[in-house]
């Protein structure tokens, strides 16, 4: 592959679409708000996993070595655009400052109120990711809400 970080973009938008796909055949059979709840609780329960691994990595909540692994270790295949905006003894705000799975959405012409409900899925893996690593998160802005960034507010 001549442009990994391309194609990372493209598995993620190809992902953005799934849930796209699953969320309408789940609304179809049992309505919108039990589809964002399975789907929610699913996404959740991946982050999860993800969270322990945090956990591990960094060990008792630390929000500046929280912020730390937020940008390190991407190995140059960063397709959401880490950035740390402010590290203290009681917050870390982390932000992406851009969003394949809303960029998949947009190509697929989802209206403004199916990308948000579509990013309320898709950010529970952040939410199981931080909260089972021992944070609390906060998302202060979204790019799927027609923001310039996702900005994430973490506490301990």
């Amino acid at each position: 592959m001549d442009n990994p970080i391309k194609a990372l973009k493209d598995e993620i938008k190809n992902r953005a679409l799934i849930y796209y796909e699953i969320y309408l055949q789940l609304s179809a059979e049992l309505g919108s708000k039990e589809a964002i709840r399975l789907m929610g609780k699913a996404v959740y329960e991946r982050g999860k996993a993800k969270g322990e691994q945090l956990g591990e990595k960094i060990g008792e909540p630390d929000l500046a070595r929280l912020a730390r692994a937020f940008v390190e270790g991407k190995n140059g295949m960063d397709a959401f655009g880490h950035r740390v905006v402010e590290v203290s003894d009681t917050r870390a705000v982390l932000r992406l400052t851009r969003c394949p799975l809303v960029e998949a959405w947009d190509e697929a012409g989802l209206s403004p109120d199916e990308k948000t409900t579509m990013c309320d899925i898709a950010c529970q893996v952040d939410f199981g990711k931080f909260e089972s690593a021992g944070y609390h998160l906060k998302f202060r802005c979204r790019i799927a809400d027609g923001a310039q960034t996702c900005d994430m507010e973490l506490t301990k």
